[in-house]
């Protein structure tokens, strides 16, 4: 197929039934697991990969933070115990996979919640593995999380879960904060359509090609607006069907690069709630009969994986660049006054710009911290020997790197 569309399904319907007819996408998802609609699209698309999630109220979706395991493991046995979980299809489930939460917090959350958060997304996928069937963990919001927090904070994801999902939006076209980006700052882009560029490649660097991408929810809102509302392509001020037909090919003919990218959700196809926000959203109609003139006019594409960018190798570790590279990476204010470390730092006249941490070097186990001077903006990281509390040290970022103890 030359492109990699589905649908996001917020209700079944025979005007779906016809449009999937029409297109025949690879991926669809659906928030009402019917089994009668569900066994329709397998009629129609015996190899469909259906994904199904119910919605489920924000207060309780935060009560993962009180017992992670439990209610992940709670949560899985509710999706389980449905009819969809429980019904086979020519000898296969009809169902291939659950989602876990929806959007269930920015990255701004703090580390703790979010390690609880991977701990509930592990209990979750466990048991849906064990029923034979998919997880498809992660799901955040539009333009949050990047490479880091994958990998700081959900390692136990990672390991246990094959799919990835991402939420991709923006508005008035879906290049929009991507070109802007690279023209004013030339940071590269990705911060909202094409973020999991920002995060797929560094995890496929850790754990190989394990995983797969899936945009579970892609298109436009002005949502993404400072001060507007979560509203679609279809709201005042609407935004023509060819505008948007052309963010669709812009972004479809991105996806088709990555070998890795699955599908990418189309949000909406089959509006519900009988609220006319998410009837703004729509799909059906005019972009469905352009999906299905282009899928049927042009050639299919084979996906190509970008050529992966090969670094030089790094210079020899020394504890100083070991202290200073993790001292980077966790660049955020904690104050903790009564700290040993923290008590120096603040003697001193330096200010703390990172947690404590520990690093491992030469069989030897350090806990340091990134501090600065707020006048002179000098960069120190102070350490001790884990348990040898009376020995702070620290290390200035000059180009003498000279250890210096306090």
């Amino acid at each position: 197929m030359n492109h990699k569309y589905g649908f996001h399904c917020n209700r079944t319907g025979d005007d779906i039934l016809r449009a999937f007819r029409r297109i025949k996408p690879a991926v669809v998802k659906v928030l009402d697991p019917n089994v009668d609609f569900l066994t329709n699209l397998r009629k129609i698309r015996p190899d469909v990969f259906i994904i199904a999630r119910i919605v489920v109220a924000l207060e309780q979706q935060n009560r993962f933070a009180d017992d992670p395991v439990g209610e992940g493991r709670a949560f899985a046995d509710r999706v389980l115990g449905m009819e969809a979980s429980r019904t086979t299809f020519q000898g296969r489930p009809l169902l291939d996979a659950w989602e876990s939460y929806n959007e269930v917090f920015p990255e701004s959350t703090a580390p703790d919640v979010m390690r609880k958060y991977d701990d509930f997304q592990v209990a979750f996928g466990q048991k849906i593995k064990a029923a034979g069937l998919e997880p498809v963990g992660m799901n955040f919001a539009t333009g949050n999380m990047l490479a880091q927090h994958f990998l700081d904070y959900f390692p136990g994801t990672l390991e246990t879960y094959t799919y990835l999902g991402f939420h991709e939006y923006d508005w008035p076209t879906m290049w929009r904060l991507h070109e802007e980006n690279i023209r004013e700052k030339n940071e590269g882009g990705m911060w909202l359509t094409l973020r999991y560029r920002r995060v797929m490649p560094e995890v496929r660097r850790v754990y190989g090609n394990k995983h797969i991408a899936l945009m579970t929810e892609c298109g436009m809102t002005q949502g993404v607006i400072p001060g507007k509302d979560d509203i679609g392509w279809l709201a005042e001020p609407p935004v023509s069907e060819q505008q948007y037909w052309d963010s669709l090919m812009w972004y479809n003919n991105e996806l088709m690069k990555d070998s890795y990218v699955k599908a990418g959700l189309l949000y909406v196809v089959g509006a519900a709630g009988g609220w006319p926000k998410w009837e703004s959203f729509e799909h059906l109609g005019g972009i469905i009969d352009r999906l299905e003139a282009y899928q049927n006019s042009a050639p299919p594409v084979t996906p190509v994986t970008p050529t992966p960018i090969v670094s030089p190798q790094p210079p020899a570790a020394t504890l100083q660049s070991t202290l200073l590279a993790e001292a980077a990476r966790r660049q955020v204010i904690e104050l903790n006054p009564n700290a040993a470390l923290q008590k120096q730092i603040f003697a001193d006249g330096f200010v703390p710009t990172s947690p404590e941490f520990e690093v491992t070097f030469d069989n030897g186990r350090y806990v340091g911290q990134r501090a600065e001077h707020l006048t002179s903006g000098e960069v120190r990281v102070y350490y001790v020997r884990s348990g040898a509390w009376d020995q702070v040290a620290y290390h200035r970022r000059t180009s003498g790197d000279a250890m210096m103890a306090v």
